[in-house]
């Protein structure tokens, strides 16, 4: 399934400039306007344009996972700020909260979720006007809803709160995740009775609804339910957030913000220099003492290139070098994390000795020697087991915030008196209606 999300995904990152780039191939009768750069409401009901209407929808969600990994990066244990920027500095130290004056870098993390959600519901409408009752067993369809769905599971990992729908009143994290369940699940049906071009497209659609459901059942406690769709993903499956060199826009923010040849604006949190190998280039391990291939740091040790620290000249700076690339894709969901949630699935029941062999699967593939089951005190050392193969998996990804919150651990590894998630944005309250400045609800502090 590798192979499906190098291609698959590319050319959704390609659609995002899927206009401009059919009027460079002359596809005038297509767009039938007079100016093809801007091409009017009932032109993108073409047939030929449809799907780049579901591919730009999909490319925005996309688009918005780099800033959305750095904000919650930097508010969890995993990331903080290296940068000099103010709005940076408050989110990393875990001041924001509720109503913050100011729409901080945060606000447009969150907005960038909300605008590729209204695009992708907007596109289903669209699709469901030109095409009747074939709609939704359209392959489009389902591409643009799986995109609405992931993009509420996101919001529901990263904010405390978010409006389910445009315009309306925010809810809870929690009620994001239901929402978010209730799509997915009925998006399984869709996708049985739906017409994709390949099997292997239509298994890999129904891949990404079962890993968003297995996601989103764990993070509101129904573990058996979460096991059972992570068994249902296929084995080295992978869905990434796709990005281009083509234009500044279209970059990955983390290379963009994280790495030497770019700014130097955020790193690795320092509660993690003493497992930092600064020759290997690594993280090391720290159930085994072993460099952790999946965590890739570069230093600059002699400071031969002024590289030793980040943009504020004060803090150690360890490049994210699992992103070098400016076009390097962001792995949003795989059979990897699937594995985890089996193991966390058998760690609440009591099933150790399961638990530990779902995390060996992962660390095989990377050669890191296996865990075992301790003679003693076994459910805590589990625990620290699965929370260390979280982070190291999904490092850099957007998810170690919510298993911070989740667990309660946002004291015990970062600090008191900090954000326990992310705040409304700012841009959000001031311009929906039914919400309004001052009315922010939330985050907690820990």
């Amino acid at each position: 399934m590798r192979d499906f999300s190098g291609r698959w995904t590319r050319a959704v990152g390609r659609a995002l400039g899927g206009m401009s780039l059919m009027v460079a191939m002359g596809c005038h009768d297509i767009l039938q306007v007079s100016n093809p750069q801007a091409f009017t409401n009932d032109a993108a009901n073409s047939n030929a344009l449809l799907p780049a209407v579901a591919a730009g929808a999909e490319g925005n969600f996309q688009l918005s996972i780099a800033t959305v990994a750095i904000m919650t990066g930097m508010l969890s244990d995993e990331l903080q700020n290296s940068s000099t920027w103010i709005d940076w500095k408050q989110v990393s130290d875990g001041v924001v909260t509720k109503n913050w004056p100011t729409a901080g870098a945060f606000s447009g993390a969150q907005d960038a979720l909300l605008r590729a959600r209204y695009d992708a519901i907007s596109a289903a409408r669209r699709f469901e006007s030109v095409m009747g009752d074939t709609a939704h067993v359209s392959s489009l369809f389902i591409q643009v809803e799986t995109t609405r769905a992931w993009s509420d599971l996101v919001l529901a990992m990263s904010f405390c709160e978010s409006p389910p729908a445009p315009g309306v009143a925010t809810v809870s994290d929690t009620a994001m995740f239901k929402q978010a369940s209730d799509s997915l699940t009925a998006l399984l049906v869709l996708i049985q009775n739906a017409h994709f071009a390949t099997a292997s497209a239509k298994q890999a659609r129904l891949d990404l609804v079962n890993a968003g459901l297995a996601r989103a059942n764990l993070m509101l406690g129904n573990y058996t339910a979460a096991g059972q769709y992570a068994k249902a993903v296929s084995p080295g499956f992978e869905y990434d957030a796709v990005y281009s060199t083509n234009s500044g826009a279209q970059n990955n923010n983390m290379t963009v913000q994280g790495t030497f040849t770019n700014n130097r604006s955020y790193t690795i949190r320092n509660v993690w220099k003493q497992y930092i190998d600064t020759v290997g280039g690594f993280m090391r391990d720290p159930l085994s003492g072993q460099d952790d291939p999946r965590i890739p740091l570069g230093h600059d040790n002699n400071n031969k290139l002024g590289d030793l620290y980040g943009a504020d000249g004060v803090t150690p700076f360890y490049s994210m070098s699992k992103y070098l690339n400016l076009g390097s894709p962001i792995p949003i969901t795989n059979a990897a994390e699937m594995n985890l949630i089996q193991a966390e699935v058998a760690w609440h029941s009591g099933d150790f000795n399961t638990a530990v062999a779902e995390m060996n699967i992962n660390r095989a593939a990377v050669s890191l020697p296996p865990l075992t089951v301790p003679a003693s005190n076994a459910q805590a050392a589990v625990f620290n087991m699965l929370l260390q193969e979280r982070f190291a998996t999904m490092f850099g990804q957007g998810d170690r915030l919510q298993d911070i919150y989740r667990f309660g651990l946002m004291t015990t590894r970062v600090g008191p008196g900090r954000a326990l998630k992310l705040p409304l944005s700012y841009n959000e309250e001031l311009n929906n209606p039914k919400i309004g400045p001052g009315s922010g609800k939330c985050p907690a502090q820990s």
